[in-house]
């Protein structure tokens, strides 16, 4: 792609957690038809109506990200430690004598719904020209023509303006050269007789924050209903970087084809990456307190509307030798930026507690989000994301989360909690290997998440009009680490100039990348 968004950028955006009040984390997030709660303003809105009190409420949370990624029983980890005020609210409760409607409650929340803060890096060996980047951006540059990704001495054309930038970055760097000079095919630079190892680092950085805007109230004290709108912030930072170290390469030959394999030296490929937006959604929810002891809830959410810059550049530093010659220098590409729209999954949320009176509570949410209904959009270009919504819908499925959570009441003022929570991967399983994927611009690394597991234990305590919580969370997640997407036997073979055809498919080293994150919560609020 020469710019745009791909498949994993939509599955980044819309990511979700299980992050609030320590109370609500405590008990895995299965809050949807307890409410009264701060959190349950960016959940079930209806929460809202439960309050009989106004409240006003904060959260900090010290998190500990541990990453490790395993290629080939090679195992590298990274930690990453973060502190922030991840949720703080109040809620104003306006009482009416009337025997229907018994009190309408007005509330904000702010509630960071994702972290993206991660670091992590891994080694490969034996790589062959199958699995190296040179590879896999020679595959992608057949049917374009030296002339379209190089320079020319009397022309003021710029390759970037009208070609992919990984094509003409990987052509800068020689790591592509064409096979004749006429030809509109391409050699790696790693091929039949190569030995080349690599290494890949990334660090992100960012977050998803949400403000939520509520109104909601109690009917009887048996229906409580609640509408909200929320306003997110977007924020997303990447730097990565690829490299390889290569004996017995393949540089150009005097003719400025692809010659004999006999260059040695290494490349590092960095990318610098940010994106940033702003969207909106509305909420709706209701509780039904169906008798003194079991309620049940439903919450339903809009599709989250974004309008999405991105800002990126890329760089390939290089040191190659081949015989008494010298390749070492530094291609750049411009700084480059780009505005689209892309709206997120609506969700359904539907809940079910039983009350033991003033012995504690067992609560039960199950989330349904329509992941394979993302899309992307350019208001100024007809059928610009044609191809990525198609393909979202095809590799994409609806994602499922399940929670329970229980909180036991050992005295009248101080209780104990414990949740657990299962989500499941948007991720079709057919495509976690073999497929192509398509990336947007030179970023080439990306992850498929599979299924997400959160355990939570929790403590709180609860003064005359102030009450303090307590939570650790742990969430486990394994993912699939692609230095470059797959792509499959098709064409040339770009690791050998004699060989015409078959083509060999192009077949990355793909790795383990386990995440356990735990967080450390501490809520203080006041209701009056």
């Amino acid at each position: 792609m020469l710019f745009g968004q791909g498949v994993v950028d939509a599955l980044k955006y819309s990511q979700q957690d299980i992050r609030g009040t320590a109370r609500y984390m405590g008990m895995a997030g299965a809050f949807g038809a307890l409410g009264g709660d701060i959190t349950t303003l960016s959940q079930n809105p209806a929460g809202i109506g439960v309050y009989r009190n106004s409240d006003i409420a904060a959260t900090i949370d010290l998190s500990n990200q541990v990453s490790s990624v395993n290629t080939a029983g090679v195992k590298s980890t990274d930690n990453k430690f973060n502190f922030s005020c991840n949720n703080f609210g109040f809620v104003w409760t306006v009482r009416f004598n009337q025997e229907a409607l018994k009190n309408l409650n007005f509330g904000f929340a702010y509630n960071k719904q994702k972290s993206f803060d991660r670091t992590y890096k891994t080694a490969y060996s034996g790589i062959t020209g199958a699995s190296s980047l040179s590879g896999y951006i020679a595959k992608l540059s057949e049917g374009y023509t030296a002339d379209n990704l190089g320079y020319s001495d009397n022309s003021s054309y710029d390759p970037y303006d009208q070609n992919p930038w990984l094509n003409v970055l990987g052509y800068q760097s020689y790591l592509i050269n064409p096979k004749s000079t006429a030809s509109n095919t391409w050699g790696s630079i790693v091929g039949n007789g190569s030995t080349a190892t690599g290494d890949l680092y990334v660090r992100e950085k960012g977050s998803i924050d949400e403000y939520n805007f509520n109104i909601g109230g109690n009917i009887y004290n048996v229906f409580y209903w609640g509408i909200g709108l929320t306003v997110t912030d977007f924020s997303y930072d990447v730097q990565s970087g690829y490299g390889e170290n290569l004996t017995n390469g393949y540089l150009p030959d005097a003719n400025g084809i692809m010659g004999s394999p006999n260059a040695n030296g290494w490349y590092l490929m960095q990318n610098m990456l940010h994106t940033n937006g702003s969207g909106f959604k509305a909420n709706l929810g209701v509780i039904l307190r169906a008798t003194n002891n079991f309620r049940l809830g439903f919450a339903f959410h809009t599709p989250n509307y974004y309008k999405m810059t991105d800002t990126y550049s890329a760089s390939v530093k290089y040191d190659f030798t081949q015989g008494s010659t010298s390749y070492n220098d530094l291609a750049e590409t411009p700084s480059g930026s780009y505005s689209y729209e892309f709206q997120a999954p609506w969700r359904m949320i539907a809940s079910a507690a039983y009350v033991f009176g003033q012995g504690g509570i067992l609560s039960f949410d199950y989330e349904y989000t329509a992941s394979n209904g993302m899309s992307f959009d350019d208001p100024y270009t007809i059928d610009m994301f044609y191809n990525t919504n198609q393909e979202i819908s095809e590799m994409v499925s609806p994602t499922h989360t399940f929670k329970v959570g229980g909180e036991f009441r050992i005295t009248p003022q101080f209780s104990a909690r414990l949740g657990y929570a299962y989500q499941t991967s948007p991720v079709k399983s057919e495509y976690r290997s073999g497929h192509e994927i398509p990336t947007a611009g030179t970023l080439t690394q990306f992850t498929l998440d599979r299924a997400t597991n959160y355990f939570t234990v929790g403590l709180g305590y609860r003064f005359s009009n102030v009450y303090v919580d307590l939570a650790y969370m742990h969430r486990y997640r394994r993912s699939e680490l692609f230095p470059f997407s797959p792509i499959p036997s098709t064409g040339e073979n770009p690791f050998n100039p004699d060989e015409v055809e078959p083509s060999l498919a192009i077949t990355p080293q793909i790795s383990t990348l386990t995440d356990h994150n735990n967080s450390f919560v501490l809520t203080m609020g006041v209701k009056f």
